[in-house]
């Protein structure tokens, strides 16, 4: 479980290891119990929880006993932002490649696998690319399904090796097969300006594996690759543009929400982008343009709105392929394919997608560009509405709304500028905004990316084979103390670094950290070997009595630093940054 929240000394918004629990049954009634003992044991109080952001599965949000409905049995005025939209953009690529029937995917996994365990073989790969003068890139770091959209960046790399693959993957072709596609492979020679010397080269390379002792899957697998890379090129090339094309407006929008700025105001506006422009790839313009959030939710697909397949949008070497051959035998159902996927797609990013969410709407208005807009003022009323529980109660919303419409104390704001910076303008001016800035950063602190993800990467550096067997307890002690130091920049060195801690009282003598720092000879001090004293001086042996200064060491030393309360009460930083939450 991660947590965020706005550091009013830091001026920033914060990710922090709230805690990692350990769960023998995944139902949503246990995580429920689960979940309370936590907050019951930590003693955080449920209206704290501004929102949640899980994937979609059934036990995270079903809607009738999912983990969130349950939740908020415990927190009414919990804020409903959906699921996490990054993981809705990954499944829809996953559902525009149905359309095809997984044929790239399997070329991308059979290039992995067969260049996985072979590295003579990337090396002549990387060979035949420098040949060819093309970017080098090895299949080994290419599709894994279960990765976002990893099928785009496999389909980038593949496009641009293309003709390696091909000039490699000759060689395991049959002699029949070698003599058909001679001349096809004496054009990627001459289009890439390969010289004689470099083409025996090939011949070698193509020989030496040729020869390779293969097992009876291997054989099979390269049977596939060069079934897709000479005999079926065509249909390899075309779906390909079309991956590189219409998968790269689903990557941008992942690319933005999956880092660590703060963009909740953006995330309306950047899915309402997303659906038109999946749409406009294969719908009339003018059916969707004009269409507000809930038309286009609610809008059904009919075959009068739809682009002839002559217009669809296909990816660039489609395009010019469908132009120059327009009743070739592969075009008609290859275009049947992209409009179904198109199809298949378009209604799951409607299903899935709040197109017409009031909350994401209303977060809009944090936006600092529409400050000065009297949407922008009704907006944020409605946001205060859903968390006016967390409120001061005692200030006036509505006052400080018309005064901050009009105030010209505050700085511009322009486009890719940092949005919490620029709030903490409004944040640190004591008493003009105190409503309205409680507001922003309740909404500030909302999850909007799969910031969880990243915990796994942090997982795989503190859990390995020598640690299989760690206890929940010291791996939750270990993430937190890697999240504290890295949500605030700074190594452990840094963030604890003490100058008034002393060293050296039990000797009689006190010094400080810096001065050990500092210490040393200086430029025009003599140096004197430790194993060669100063003949001029006395030879002295220094011991160090413990006893006779009155302390006695223990050898079992506390490792939780503990912080006095008013009242009395001890309680450790930990649990002190777990009530904040």
């Amino acid at each position: 479980m991660l947590v965020r929240y706005y550091h009013d000394d830091l001026r920033k918004v914060m990710v922090e290891h709230l805690g990692s629990l350990e769960i023998l049954r995944v139902d949503a009634a246990s995580l429920e119990k689960v979940l309370c003992d936590f907050f019951v044991k930590n003693n955080i109080p449920w209206q704290n929880l501004v929102s949640l952001l899980m994937d979609s599965c059934a036990v995270m949000r079903g809607s009738k006993t999912g983990l969130e409905t349950r939740i908020h049995q415990h927190c009414p005025n919990l804020l409903d932002v959906d699921g996490d939209s990054c993981h809705h953009i990954h499944n829809a690529a996953k559902k525009f490649s149905e359309g095809f029937d997984g044929y790239l995917e399997r070329l991308f996994s059979d290039l992995q696998v067969d260049h996985q365990w072979s590295p003579d073989q990337v090396m002549y790969l990387k060979e035949v690319a420098m040949i060819l003068n093309l970017p080098v890139s090895s299949p080994q770091r290419g599709f894994v399904n279960h990765r976002w959209l990893s099928a785009y960046d496999a389909s980038m790399a593949t496009h641009a090796m293309m003709p390696a693959y091909q000039v490699l993957y000759y060689g395991f072709l049959s002699t029949a097969d070698k003599e058909l596609y001679k001349e096809p492979l004496e054009s990627i020679f001459t289009k890439h300006n390969v010289n004689q010397t470099a083409r025996a080269r090939v011949e070698v390379v193509q020989d030496k594996l040729a020869k390779k002792g293969m097992t009876p899957q291997g054989r099979e697998r390269k049977k596939r690759i060069c079934q897709k890379l000479w005999h079926e090129e065509t249909t390899t090339v075309l779906q390909l543009s079309l991956y590189k094309g219409v998968l790269a407006i689903l990557k941008d929008y992942v690319m933005i929400f999956q880092g660590s700025q703060t963009l909740v105001h953006k995330l309306h506006d950047r899915q309402l982008e997303l659906f038109l422009a999946c749409l406009a790839c294969f719908v009339k313009a003018e059916h969707i343009t004009k269409l507000s959030p809930r038309a286009l939710r609610e809008l059904v697909l009919e075959d009068h709105m739809l682009l002839p397949s002559k217009d669809v949008y296909v990816g660039q070497e489609a395009d010019t392929f469908r132009s120059q051959n327009p009743k070739h035998a592969l075009l008609v159902p290859f275009l049947a394919s992209v409009r179904k996927a198109y199809i298949t797609t378009a209604v799951y990013l409607q299903k899935k997608l709040p197109l017409n969410s009031p909350t994401l709407i209303a977060l809009s208005a944090l936006d600092p560009l529409l400050r000065g807009h009297s949407q922008a003022a009704l907006q944020l009323k409605r946001l205060s509405a859903m968390l006016n529980h967390l409120l001061p109660e005692d200030q006036d919303l509505s006052r400080e709304l018309v005064q901050f419409s009009v105030d010209l104390t505050l700085p511009r704001y322009k486009e890719g500028d940092g949005m919490v910076d620029w709030w903490g303008h409004v944040f640190h001016q004591p008493g003009k905004y105190p409503a309205l800035s409680a507001l922003a950063k309740c909404c500030l602190s909302i999850f909007h990316g799969p910031g969880v993800e990243s915990s796994f990467s942090l997982m795989n550096e503190i859990i390995d084979q020598r640690s299989g067997n760690m206890n929940v307890e010291t791996f939750n002690a270990i993430q937190t103390a890697k999240y504290v130091l890295q949500s605030r920049g700074q190594t452990a060195v840094q963030m604890f670094e003490r100058s008034d801690v002393k060293f050296g009282e039990s000797l009689g003598e006190s010094f400080f950290l810096q001065d050990v720092v500092n210490d040393g000879p200086s430029p025009e001090e003599e140096v004197v070997h430790p194993e060669r004293p100063d003949p001029g001086e006395a030879e002295e042996v220094y011991h160090s009595d413990v006893e006779a200064h009155g302390i006695a060491l223990d050898d079992d030393l506390p490792h939780i630093t503990l912080t006095t309360h008013p009242g009395g009460r001890l309680q450790s930083k930990r649990s002190s940054w777990l009530s904040k939450a």
